[in-house]
């Protein structure tokens, strides 16, 4: 009886200390990992593939930060954007910091443009490109999937707000629920994941969108599938290719 009392407390001891752990959350954590996602059209057709990996990671998941590199590489032109995308936790939930990708990924466009026009990097050029960045502002932050999550389950809404000199426009995330969950397998392996559900949409000037995004998540990776729909029809997946 004694013994049989024991292993009960050691089972139940076992189990509470499980619970207390934190879950591994929706993130690649391991530095040098890179992880190499496909961005395909409407009829699967290769668009441009993107490389993500971990390159600097301080604190920890209950509150810290990280320095992704995601390097872009057009299909077409076979063009590259490099950018390094900083990521904040919360308690487990991953957020990417938005307003710090977003006004280098403006820089990098005035860039592109002053150099298709032959304005290349001569000062006058570069001044107007700093007038035109000292009047923008983006705030809002992109949120995330947080480490406790369960089928049903509605997550936090978000808003960006994008002001270019005297030009307001709004990236929002709205609907976001957490809608099954399901093993998904790709080139780069089979996954058990979450699937999330939202609505994301685009104000600027004249123009006002809004599309549904289906995604699946799997912890320690992060985003594995991704589809866009605009209503009912598909426009484009995003997929996990390759892990090295």
């Amino acid at each position: 009886m004694k013994r049989t009392f024991t292993l009960a407390l050691s089972l139940v001891l076992m189990s509470v200390m499980a619970l207390g752990q934190s879950l591994e959350p929706f993130f690649s954590s391991k530095p040098g990992r890179v992880l190499v996602y496909e961005n395909l059209d409407a009829d699967g057709n290769l668009i441009s593939v993107n490389a993500d990996s971990l390159a600097v990671m301080t604190g920890d998941f209950e509150e810290g930060q990280a320095t992704v590199v995601s390097t872009i590489i057009n299909q077409g032109d076979s063009s590259r954007f490099r950018s390094k995308v900083l990521m904040k936790f919360d308690r487990g939930e991953v957020i990417m910091d938005m307003a710090a990708l977003m006004e280098e990924a403006m820089q990098e466009g005035m860039r592109q443009s002053m150099d298709a026009m032959g304005g290349g990097e001569d000062a006058e050029s570069q001044a107007a490109m700093n007038e035109i960045l000292d009047r923008t502002t983006v705030t809002g932050e992109c949120r995330g999937i947080p480490e406790e999550l369960s089928v049903g389950m509605e997550l936090t809404d978000y808003e960006i707000e994008i002001k270019v000199m005297f030009i307001t426009s709004k990236m929002g995330c709205r609907d976001r629920k957490v809608i099954g969950r399901e093993s998904v397998t790709t080139p780069a392996g089979t996954f058990d994941c979450y699937v999330v559900e939202e609505t994301m949409t685009a104000k600027a000037m004249m123009v006002n969108e809004k599309t549904r995004q289906v995604s699946w998540y799997a912890r320690g990776i992060g985003l594995v599938r991704q589809q866009t729909f605009d209503k009912k029809k598909l426009t484009g997946t995003t997929i996990l290719t390759s892990i090295r």
